[in-house]
């Protein structure tokens, strides 16, 4: 087993928020293998025709990344049957495309009522959102924004989000310290990210939890037995029916 979740039956209608419980326990598969969240996505990726938002990542680690084989849209790239990189930082896709000899990558908003051609004139079977929801300030209005402009070239969606139940927030709470990106708006739940990419018009079909990180034995044996720890959530949905 490796999903935390496929079947999302029970939790739907509090999902969709035709039911309400002020007090819900969601209770999740256990005993799972939980591996490299690069891993995961490289064979989700592998074979597919991927558009990959939010591509370059911070400019100063890209080449160190590549150095140790652990630049994501590259190794994307390498796996996928046709890969296009879009980011809304123009100099960031300049730098990335000169540090990694890559021309898959445009700039450009995907939420602007302006259609990125590249994007439009193609069809895609995974847009693949890599720790970018956790930066927007309106996750649902940018996701929702998304899927009007393209969701009839997606097939699914890919979103990973950092998990507010791993582990070293725990270990933080306990010495009264948070540790977080700067620069990030939001930590979510396997249920507030599902939830979140409902409201934008897409339907949960799995969630996986990874780490940010390769693990040692130890933390493997223990993310075993308690996958909620993972600093990783993966979700995999579609575009709900009449929303495309």
């Amino acid at each position: 087993m490796s999903s935390i979740m496929t079947d999302f039956t029970s939790i739907f209608p509090y999902l969709a928020g035709t039911k309400f419980n002020e007090n819900m326990a969601v209770t999740y598969n256990g005993k799972m293998d939980v591996r490299y969240r690069s891993d995961v996505l490289i064979d989700m990726c592998r074979g597919k025709r991927i558009l990959h938002v939010g591509c370059c990542d911070h400019v100063p680690l890209i080449k160190k990344k590549i150095d140790h084989r652990d630049w994501l849209h590259g190794l994307i790239t390498e796996c996928s049957e046709y890969t296009l990189g879009v980011d809304i930082d123009q100099d960031a896709v300049r730098e990335a495309s000169r540090i990694s000899g890559l021309d898959n990558m445009v700039s450009g908003d995907v939420t602007s009522g302006q259609k990125i051609e590249q994007i439009s004139g193609r069809k895609f079977d995974i847009a693949l959102f890599g720790e970018v929801v956790e930066h927007i300030p309106n996750p649902v209005s940018f996701l929702g924004r998304f899927r009007e402009n393209y969701g009839d070239v997606v097939e699914k969606i890919v979103i990973t989000v950092p998990n507010a139940f791993r582990g070293g927030n725990i270990k933080g709470i306990l010495n009264n310290t948070e540790t977080i990106n700067s620069d990030h708006r939001f930590f979510f739940t396997p249920y507030t990210i599902a939830k979140v990419a409902l409201d934008a018009g897409f339907s949960p079909e799995e969630i996986q939890m990874a780490t940010f990180k390769r693990a040692g034995m130890m933390k493997t044996m223990l993310l075993r037995r308690l996958p909620l720890l993972a600093e990783d959530i993966i979700f995999t949905g579609s575009v709900a029916a009449g929303r495309a």
